[in-house]
């Protein structure tokens, strides 16, 4: 059963382009429903309206904040099937198209939280119709935004208006009442979430903001020093990353920079772990971050002595090593669950969001595949297993030389994957570090045999990598001129 005039629910804050979007409708033969000042800005420009007060029964109740919320206008968007034949039937009306102009919140920016200004300006009655038609999207456009309604009337106009589009526009509609519900939370929480100064850089505003249930860094408790920073929830995310993979039975370290490992190691005390972090890189974790998947102790402190950190995280603090620690003012440390991020990576690009499940695979490397006519020791082998999983936190092209301890040597995001294997020997030749007898780890597979000859060159006797290069045979063959094992695990960990 079809409706013999089609029906359109308009309400509109920004009231540009309202008149010509309404005579469009009403010329095309639509009927409009609207209320209070949305029907007075079609009513003075002649253009025939129904007020939804024949629908509700009222005009407006508590000074206006009550208007469109009534069973009935809501039946009237979301009737599907065959509840909206029947008050076809039954004379009553469906909406086809539900046209929404939300309140403008973003004008709250320079307004406080608890305001009676910013309260008033939380829209409740509009993203509720228009998350209402984008629901009952099978049968009714769902306009948001006043900047959608010029192109509505042209596919309207056109007859185009079908199923695809009008989930698109469904699709466009929770985008818009999600961002919006996001701008309200995040302007009710000032105060209550710590302030940012200002972004990556000075001239750069921010702000963070912490998803329910409280985990992480929103249910991290501040045992000293200020507010972090911007860049130090970066870095800080960063190290809890690897330090969460890194849980081999012991107690693990790492030392973050700008995004990237400085050095990561394991031990049996977090002091040792720390040293076998610390010997990868001494320069380097100089206003770094430190994350302990352990208690920190008062040896772990003492070995701090003379090095200017900016963070310290770990599950627990002993009193003595907290009571040492908060002398250092400018210190933050945090107590919180050193474990991995389960919820959807959300990045910003031009004009849009890019989304993916975090990567918590963490390959058993006595499960890979062993490529090679040498198969690894029992020693390469736990080396191997810690280097591979230091290696899957730093930004690709990455590379990373260690043994059973940790990282040697760390290779850090160059665009070509032999120029990362030359930084992580370098480095681990700059510290001192024996690089014959260690191991590598890489990423990505190496396109060309001149990584395992480099590697080879350096001392480096074993390899974990994912393979999958056309030239797989070729590095193989490599490895097996030079003696070196070589693992597989199937396995790739980019990270840009």
């Amino acid at each position: 059963m079809e409706n013999k005039r089609r029906q359109a629910l308009v309400s509109a804050w920004d009231k540009t382009g309202l008149v010509e979007f309404a005579r469009g409708l009403s010329g095309a033969g639509w009927q409009i429903w609207a209320s209070g000042g949305t029907a007075a800005k079609i009513e003075e420009a002649g253009i025939s309206v129904r007020r939804t007060e024949e629908i509700t029964g009222i005009g407006s109740i508590l000074g206006g904040r009550v208007k469109t919320l009534h069973p009935e206008l809501h039946a009237a968007i979301l009737a599907a099937g065959s509840d909206r034949e029947d008050r076809i039937r039954e004379g009553k009306p469906v909406f086809d198209l539900v046209a929404v102009d939300l309140y403008p919140f973003h004008k709250t920016a320079c307004m406080a939280p608890d305001s009676s200004e910013t309260i008033e300006l939380v829209d409740i009655g509009g993203p509720s119709m228009a998350r209402g038609a984008a629901k009952n999207w099978a049968h009714v456009i769902s306009a948001t935004g006043s900047d959608s309604f010029s192109g509505v009337l042209e596919t309207v106009l056109e007859g185009t208006d079908d199923e695809l589009y009008r989930r698109k526009m469904a699709s466009r509609t929770f985008s818009r009442t999600a961002m919006y519900d996001l701008s309200v939370a995040m302007k009710l929480e000032e105060g209550i979430v710590p302030a940012l100064r200002y972004g990556e850089n000075p001239h750069q505003k921010a702000a963070v903001h912490f998803s329910w249930p409280r985990s992480g860094f929103g249910a991290a408790e501040v045992l000293g020093g200020k507010a972090l920073s911007y860049n130090n929830y970066l870095d800080a995310s960063a190290a809890v990353s690897i330090a969460a993979d890194m849980k081999l039975g012991g107690v693990s370290v790492v030392l973050a920079k700008h995004g990237n490992p400085c050095g990561a190691g394991v031990g049996s005390t977090a002091a040792e772990a720390f040293q076998n972090a610390f010997r990868a890189d001494r320069v380097s974790p100089y206003g770094g971050i430190l994350a302990c998947t352990g208690a920190v102790d008062i040896e772990l402190v003492k070995a701090l002595k003379g090095i200017f950190l900016e963070i310290v995280i770990a599950p627990e603090f002993h009193e003595d090593a907290l009571a040492r620690l908060q002398k250092r003012k400018n210190l933050r440390i945090l107590r919180m669950a050193v474990e991995e991020d389960a919820a959807l990576q959300l990045r910003s690009i031009s004009g849009g969001l890019l989304a993916q499940m975090p990567d918590l695979s963490i390959e058993d490397v006595l499960n890979c595949r062993v490529v090679t006519k040498r198969k690894p020791s029992s020693e390469e082998l736990a080396a191997l297993n810690v280097n591979w999983r230091v290696v899957k936190g730093v930004k690709s092209n990455a590379i990373v030389v260690g043994d059973s301890r940790g990282t040697i040597g760390v290779g850090i995001g160059q665009p070509s994957r032999i120029e990362s294997i030359d930084l992580a020997l370098r480095r681990a030749v700059r510290e001192g570090n024996e690089v014959k007898g260690a191991v590598l780890a890489s990423d990505a597979f190496f396109p060309f045999r001149d990584g395992p000859d480099k590697a080879a060159e350096a001392g480096i006797t074993a390899i974990i990598q994912p393979g999958g290069s056309i030239r797989d045979e070729e590095v193989i063959q490599a490895c097996n001129e030079h003696g070196i094992a070589m693992v597989f695990t199937d396995t790739r960990h980019f990270r840009h």
